[in-house]
């Protein structure tokens, strides 16, 4: 059964007291009747860098569920204490090993991120790159492959999640069905 974060009343018991007392005020956050903790369940801040290089966009293949062997933009999760341009350049250098010197906020967009049995909520902020020249890079992480893909050839089905593909659309002025 799938639940989605913000309404997982399985939890039962404070992480601060252990107590069973547990209750859910509203869907966003809970509170414990006994020793008063109260925990924001908030979404998570990711990121995703579109990366153009002669009218052709970079994109990987996903290694792993969700949406794997389908396409995806080099990104992830923000760390604690970074910035989401720190986080943007960090994931293209661990999926990518391409060392971005610059990119530009675009836009963001909401998205709901399916692992295993839990929907986590985020919020995907989207950069962009263009670059002069092909780089030297090699998949890795959560990419099993890189394609470069021209922007008139993009399969949008193919791309893993409804933000992304979104952001793409957005990105080239693609009518959005």
């Amino acid at each position: 059964m799938t639940m989605h974060l913000p309404n997982y009343q399985a939890i039962s018991h404070c992480p601060r007291c252990a107590a069973a007392a547990l209750s859910w005020p509203t869907p966003k956050n809970f509170t414990c009747a006994k020793c008063g903790f109260v925990m924001f369940l908030n979404i998570a801040a990711a990121v995703a860098v579109i990366i153009e290089c002669n009218n052709r966009l970079l994109f990987g293949l996903r290694k792993h569920d969700p949406g794997k062997g389908m396409l995806d933009l080099p990104g992830g999760f923000v760390d604690p204490g970074e910035s989401g341009e720190a986080a943007a350049m960090r994931e293209v250098r661990e999926e990518t090993g391409i060392e971005l010197r610059q990119i530009s906020y675009l836009f963001s967009l909401p998205n709901s991120y399916h692992y295993r049995d839990l929907v986590y909520d985020t919020l995907d902020l989207i950069y962009c790159c263009r670059l002069t020249e092909l780089p030297q890079m090699q998949a890795a992480d959560d990419l099993e492959q890189l394609l470069w893909v021209d922007r008139e050839s993009i399969a949008y089905e193919r791309i893993a999640f409804t933000s992304l593909r979104k952001a793409v659309q957005r990105y080239l002025g693609v009518e959005q069905p």
